[in-house]
């Protein structure tokens, strides 16, 4: 996985008695991405990322500014680079904070809309104003993949008397059940409201290369809001995340459809 660096085999995370009498300082949003990823990155190799890796996982186009990163951490004793030709890197324990000084959610990286992005949003309005006339929450999903409609759909939890028939569970399983596979490679999803947890795994686990959303959820949104499940550095797949598509209209629907049951 990734680029190697000769001789860098010795890298490894250092048992948790390892971690240091005095409690490392607390990080900032893009340290502790970082941190997070070189974690899950030594569990899974014996050979640590490249600095160029890293700038890409992370959309840093300069090393030094990877390298800057990397000082800091080892400033701040979460890290400890060693100074032989391998440029290992070993992780003091299993960089854990302690209870209570975990720093805010992950907020997502986000990419802007591209041509053609509210076009398909307002494909996916139209789900959702169809999940309103079956007395459904008004949230509506469509998946692309190169230019062409895979499957669409609406919010069915009432219908279905099934607590996972949200809108983009809907399409995922029909765009599988198309393909006749589980991943959805190179797809990208819209849907109008941002997922919850349940959708943002599946999203993950489908492969979904692309993710488009409208209006944020501050209750349970799980890619920006609360957290960033589709762009953990710990799983084996991100997604690359716009939000903001037809925000407005999305927004409307929802507090219209609740408004009109108070």
């Amino acid at each position: 996985m990734g680029e190697r660096h000769p001789a860098a085999r010795r890298t490894s995370i250092l048992p948790a008695d390892a971690v240091p009498d005095t409690m490392p300082e607390p990080l900032f949003d893009l340290e502790r991405d970082v941190l997070d990823y070189l974690i899950a990155y030594l569990r899974r190799n014996t050979f640590q990322p490249s600095i160029r890796e890293i700038g890409r996982q992370f959309a840093i186009p300069s090393t030094r500014k990877v390298s800057e990163i990397l000082k800091s951490l080892e400033a701040k004793g979460w890290i400890e680079r060693t100074r032989s030709r391998s440029r290992g890197v070993r992780v003091l324990g299993f960089a854990r904070e302690p209870a209570g000084s975990a720093g805010p959610p992950d907020p997502g990286r986000f990419e802007d809309a591209v041509p053609g992005d509210e076009a398909w949003m307002d494909q996916a309005l139209g789900q959702a104003v169809a999940a309103v006339a079956a007395d459904e929450v008004p949230v509506g999903a469509v998946l692309v993949h190169d230019g062409r409609l895979i499957a669409s759909a609406c919010n069915l939890t009432r219908t279905l008397a099934d607590p996972t028939a949200h809108a983009e569970m809907v399409v995922l399983r029909n765009a599988a059940a198309q393909a006749g596979q589980q991943w959805l490679l190179d797809a990208t999803l819209y849907v109008t409201l941002e997922p919850c947890t349940m959708c943002a795994g599946a999203i993950v686990l489908a492969r979904i290369a692309r993710l488009v959303y409208g209006a944020s959820d501050p209750k349970s949104g799980m890619c920006g809001s609360l957290g960033c499940i589709v762009q953990d550095a710990r799983l084996n797949h991100r997604v690359r995340l716009t939000r903001g598509v037809r925000e407005a209209e999305a927004g409307e629907l929802l507090r219209s459809f609740f408004r009109a049951r108070r």
